[in-house]
């Protein structure tokens, strides 16, 4: 597998693009996630009045609080990681590297399995990043006493939330790149399904069937890190990772995995 791993990463290094928009989404999602203190600094200094609150009294960054707050967060730019997997992919199609990958030697099931790794590289690669923004955040802004090692510890479980997000939305769109096979109409046809169809056919079901939703592809991922800052406004939330929203998505790593490989099993790559 690291021999995989290592084919794919040479080529995906050496093109520009694939580099570009890596570094781009960890800058975007770096600068976004970790200036939220200073956002509320600036609020308060312009003179922001909510009801003679003080804005920076916002536990942003404080733990446990921020585990979730900053994945919640985080997740939103994910879409720019999907871009670089489905130009790799369908750039594979488009110069038929994928057929002189299997000329020289690669099964069909080695190729998808370079692909899932490096997707799963970039997910940790992420995952790890976004960790150790959390801790330097939490632990400048938190207050001394939500310093020690149990208020640090928990919540922690959100960062293998965000890792399973991410991992599975990758493959949905490796997914996507692998049916479509050209970049572009592919890219449209994922932001079409993030941002309308799934909330078309939402909007579209009567009450009852709503809950339908955590079991879309898209539903899924954002029910597995609920909306946290509806807390700061005295509403109930949903502050732990559930079970169940892991397994869904689990699930859903399997079928995309099954699909991705059926698709190229049955392709006619020349």
């Amino acid at each position: 597998m690291l021999r995989l791993l290592k084919i794919e990463l040479t080529k995906n290094l050496n093109y520009k693009t694939f580099l570009v928009l890596t570094i781009l989404y960890f800058v975007l999602m770096g600068v976004f996630t970790a200036s939220g203190g200073e956002f509320l600094k600036f609020l308060k200094q312009a003179g922001a009045d909510f009801d003679g609150f003080d804005p920076t009294r916002i536990p942003l960054y404080h733990f446990p609080d921020i585990w979730q707050n900053v994945t919640w967060l985080a997740q939103w730019f994910k879409f720019i990681l999907a871009i670089v997997i489905i130009i790799s992919i369908t750039n594979e199609f488009s110069y038929k590297t994928v057929k002189q990958n299997i000329i020289d030697g690669f099964s069909r099931k080695d190729f998808l399995i370079s692909k899932t790794l490096t997707i799963g590289m970039l997910s940790a690669a992420a995952t790890v990043y976004l960790f150790l923004i959390i801790l330097i955040t939490g632990l400048i802004y938190s207050d001394p006493d939500t310093k020690n090692l149990s208020s640090i510890l928990d919540g922690m479980e959100f960062m293998l939330a965000f890792f399973l997000n991410l991992f599975v939305y990758l493959l949905w769109a490796l997914l996507i790149g692998t049916l479509i096979k050209r970049s572009g109409l592919a890219i449209g046809l994922l932001f079409l399904y993030n941002v309308f169809i799934e909330n078309i056919i939402r909007l579209n079901l009567y009450e009852d069937y709503d809950f339908l939703f955590d079991y879309t592809p898209m539903g899924s991922l954002f029910e597995i890190i609920p909306i946290p800052y509806f807390r700061y406004v005295f509403q109930e939330i949903q502050d732990y990772v559930s079970f169940y929203s892991v397994a869904i998505l689990v699930i859903y790593a399997v079928l995309y995995f099954y699909l991705n490989y059926s698709l190229l099993r049955k392709r006619d790559l020349s």
